[in-house]
């Protein structure tokens, strides 16, 4: 919509509008005439009033912002804004119904399990030790056939590992020959049975295992037996080892993955405690001191 600035002047003589119909009828008057008849000074009869056009210019030329478009605009904007915050209630709602429903079902499992002084229910019960060892006939490097049996009367130390082994097995051995040294050192009268158990009886010769212990402790004992056997061993002690593929058992090149524990028994054969490598040498020492003392109690003592 354009507005028509205008200059009013009163004609000397000619009658003044003097009411304020009057004057709405000249505006009225003035906005309707054609564009042909507001380019020359006007007359409107009845008026009085000489009319003369000295501006045509419209809102949108001199920059102002159309209320109308502005109205559109602003009403816009507050239905975006009422969009965006049906949008974030219904995400935080959500949100605080999972939580509610997380911490519901975290207060009915304590519930189950605890009485409402926060007493527990349930109690657990030991029942034994791990059932780990069992009978076993593997090969000295001797060639000496040998079992379970043959270790009785002495605290066994056993572990599983392969003379091709590039870290693991070299760090372990040598923790147990530390071990074996302070042990002896602390009991001389204790009978100590360090043993080996290799876990890759294709590569792990008879002759392989002698030279390989040796470099670690003289009193050290090398097991190995067919695949059958070294199987049945591993799963009596609960050790875990992996077969090569039949590709990398024909180039040799290939590592084995194992346990990695030093398991210790009793006198009587019995399974005492373990020991991972988180473990250090004194730590071990302990012990199995403490356990040698115990056991010279009490022979039948087993609360390992």
């Amino acid at each position: 919509m354009q507005r028509t600035l205008l200059y009013l002047r009163a004609i000397p003589g000619a009658p003044l509008v003097s009411s304020l119909a009057s004057r709405t009828r000249a505006w009225t008057t003035l906005r309707r005439a054609p564009a042909s008849l507001l380019a020359a000074p006007t007359v409107l009869n009845g008026t009085g009033v000489t009319s003369l056009v000295c501006g045509h210019r419209g809102f949108r030329e001199q920059g102002a912002a159309n209320p109308n478009n502005s109205e559109a605009t602003e009403a816009a904007e507050l239905e975006k804004d009422r969009q965006a915050l049906k949008k974030y209630t219904a995400v935080g709602g959500f949100l605080l119904l999972c939580v509610a429903t997380l911490w519901y079902g975290s207060r009915q499992a304590k519930r189950r399990y605890f009485g409402d002084e926060g007493s527990a229910r349930v109690s657990v019960e030991t029942r034994g030790r791990p059932a780990l060892g069992g009978p076993f006939v593997l090969v000295n490097t001797k060639g000496e056939p040998v079992s379970q049996a043959d270790f009785l009367g002495s605290w066994a130390f056993f572990y599983f590992g392969f003379t091709h082994c590039p870290e693991i097995c070299p760090v372990e051995l040598n923790r147990m020959s530390h071990v074996v040294d302070a042990v002896h050192a602390a009991k001389p009268n204790e009978r100590i049975s360090p043993l080996f158990v290799s876990c890759d009886p294709r590569r792990d010769s008879l002759e392989a295992i002698e030279e390989y212990l040796s470099v670690f402790h003289r009193e050290f004992i090398g097991l190995v037996g067919t695949p059958k056997q070294v199987n049945d061993a591993c799963r009596s002690y609960r050790v875990y080892y992996s077969v090569p593929t039949e590709e990398d058992a024909q180039t040799d090149d290939y590592l084995i993955d194992h346990s990695i524990a030093i398991f210790l028994f009793d006198p009587q054969g019995r399974f005492v405690d373990f020991f991972g490598n988180r473990y250090d040498e004194r730590e071990i020492t302990e012990k199995v001191l403490h356990y040698m003392s115990e056991y010279e109690k009490d022979p039948s003592w087993t609360n390992w």
